[in-house]
Formats: C-alpha cells, structure tokens, sequence
C-alpha cells in the first residue's frame, strides 16, 4: 500500500482527485489533505508519506517552496505538481527542485492515474534497491565472519522490509526468502552447508503464525547464522586465537553467564594474556564489553518484544532484575521502563506491564 498526501486549496479538486482514486487507485492510500504550505510541510513529516499530489498556487508557501522543503528532507519521496496553463513558467524551477512529474488542470483521470503509477514504479525499483544493499550487507558480515555486524546489519534490513510492506506479509514473505536463498548461495560455497529453515517453506500461513513480528523473525535468522558460524569455525580451528573470532564466540554466547576463563578455553590461551590482549584489541576490557552486548540485546528486545523486564534480565543471566536495572540506566541514562516507554509509547508500555502482573496473579 502506498501513501498519499493531497496539498490543495479548493475542496472541489481534492473531492475529485479522491473519487479518482477510489475508483482506479488500487493500493493508493490517501492518508491526508492539506490547503496551505505552512500545514502541509508540518503534515508530510508527521504522516510521512510515499506520494505527494501539490499544487503550485496555494497559501502561506507556494507550491515550489514546498516541493524544494520535501525533496531536501527526503529526495526518495515521489512528488507531483499540479498547475494551470498560466502558471506553467515555474516548470523550469519545479525541475531544477527535481519534481517528479506534472499535472495539468483540470485533471483527467487516466493522466492522474498514470502520473501515480509512474512514481509507484520508481518506488518499488527504489526499495528493491536498498533492500538488495541491506540484504548484501547481512551477507558480506557473514562471509568477514563478523557475527555482530552480521546481527546489527539484519536489523535495519528487517526495519527496513517491515517500514516499507507494513502489513502485506505476504511481500514481507517474498522478500526473506529470496534473502534466505541469496544467504544458502554463499554458505554452500564457503562452507557446504545448506540452510535448513521454515523460512524457506511456501507456506503463508506458517510464516504470518510463526513471525507476527520483526524481533521473532531476527531471532529465527539468527539461529540459522549461528549454524553457519559453527560450521566455520569447525573448518577453521586453528583460527580460533584470531580477534574476530573471540568476538565472535563473545557475541553468540553473550546470553550466557560467560566468563573470561571460558572465552579464555575456547582460544587456547590464558586469561590473564586474554585480557591483555582483549584490551589491546577492542580498547575496553572484557566485562565492558560483553556488558555492552547484552544492553544492545535487551534494548532490542525492549523495543520490538512485549517481553516483561524480568524475563528480559533473566535471559541475559542477570538473576537480580534491579541489578540489571542499574546497569542498564548505567549505560542508556534511562531505566529499561523509560527506554520502552520513549521506543513503543506509554500506552504499549501499561498494557504490556498490566498483562504480566495478570499472569504472576495467576500463577500464584
């Protein structure tokens, strides 16, 4: 569904322009309408959206101001000019603002229509764009073997996927899959192993149940990472004393109560030269770090999970949940309460600590 924002002063063409759609716009959603520059500007970045129908000739900021204020903001969002015979000496300016297309009054259906699927197009090849750039970036942090990029680089490609399909999981769908066949390509080359995951399954249904959101999804990509990971690192024991794989060995297990003896094990080397070591390397000592990881596991999950804090900490193998607390304030200025509230709303936040106390009530 694509996002449309009307900016124009005489109701009786907004009237028209909203028939039009309704009747041709498939996938056009008009989710708002302003009659002046000053309201439309403040309008465009509240509602953010894809499209924008604006005439030149409108209150407050012409048409052309509004058109150079958008494109400086966000040069990816599509607009189109709307204007009269006599108004058409600003094309020269509307072009060097990069306008995207022109309408001229009184609009005509099939011009309306074909204006709007022009931008429809050129969006589409857009996001194609920067979702084979996130996907490949998830990729080449595998074949470097850097877990932890691997991980930072899937969540803004999932951002990514989600903020743009919103609800059609169905293309939400399309999408992982060909990441998912994309990633199968270079495990089999690196390593010959090929991905076993359900989310390589057709199954509409099993996927829309499994992952209703983008956290669920992460952590399903992630365990199939891991296993790609194992298998590297098998084919590669001699490499186990190299930096970035103690990172990356520090990173799959932080969930653990790991400790510096184990990493120190797992590398074939002391702890005390390990640390050492480790400072050099990274610039901070071990418990910073693995510290660090946790807190950006927990602000993950805060943000995108209804998790309660408890199970948060918990799962974090911190078994003091105000310890967790502390450390948490410690290194973001605010309580895992505050974080939540400010990332999904005061209101998610109530509901979410509501329906735990209801689950302690019922289990006591």
């Amino acid at each position: 569904m694509y996002r449309l924002f009307i900016v124009e002063d005489e109701h009786l063409e907004i009237e028209a322009i909203k028939l039009i759609l309704s009747q041709y716009g498939e996938n056009i959603e008009v989710v708002g309408e302003a009659s002046s520059g000053l309201v439309a500007l403040e309008e465009i970045r509240r509602l953010n959206p894809d499209i924008i129908l604006l005439d030149i000739n409108i209150p407050e900021i012409n048409g052309i101001d509004v058109l150079k204020a958008i494109k400086k903001e966000d040069h990816d969002k599509k607009v189109i000019l709307i204007t009269a015979f006599n108004e058409f000496d600003f094309a020269h300016q509307a072009i060097k603002a990069r306008v995207d297309d022109f309408l001229l009054k009184p609009i005509r259906p099939q011009q309306l229509m074909d204006s709007i699927n022009q931008s429809v197009s050129s969006l589409k090849s857009n996001a194609k764009e920067r979702f084979d750039e996130k996907m490949n970036e998830v990729i080449f942090a595998v074949i470097q073997k850097k877990y932890s990029d691997a991980r930072n680089s899937l969540i803004t490609y999932l951002d990514l996927v989600y903020d743009y399909h919103t609800y059609d999981i169905i293309s939400i769908q399309n999408e992982i899959r060909h990441f998912m066949e994309e990633l199968n390509i270079v495990t089999k080359d690196m390593c010959g192993y090929s991905l076993n995951s359900p989310l390589c399954s057709q199954n509409h249904m099993q996927f829309v149940n499994m992952y209703k959101n983008r956290y669920d999804l992460k952590v399903e990509i992630m365990k199939t990472i891991d296993k790609v990971f194992d298998r590297m690192l098998d084919n590669k024991e001699t490499r186990k004393n190299n930096i970035e794989d103690i990172l990356n060995y520090i990173d799959r297990n932080c969930y653990k109560d790991i400790s510096l003896d184990q990493v120190g094990e797992y590398a074939n080397m002391s702890s005390y030269y390990l640390s050492k070591i480790f400072k050099k390397e990274t610039g901070v000592n071990f418990v910073t770090y693995l510290t660090e990881r946790k807190i950006e596991i927990a602000k993950d999950m805060l943000a995108n999970t209804d998790v309660p804090i408890i199970n948060i900490a918990l799962d974090l193998s911190y078994h003091e949940p105000n310890y967790f607390s502390k450390v948490f304030k410690k290194s973001t200025g605010m309580t895992p309460t505050e974080y939540r509230k400010e990332k999904r709303g005061a209101e998610s936040v109530e509901k979410t600590e509501k329906e735990s106390k209801n689950k302690l009530k019922i289990s006591s």
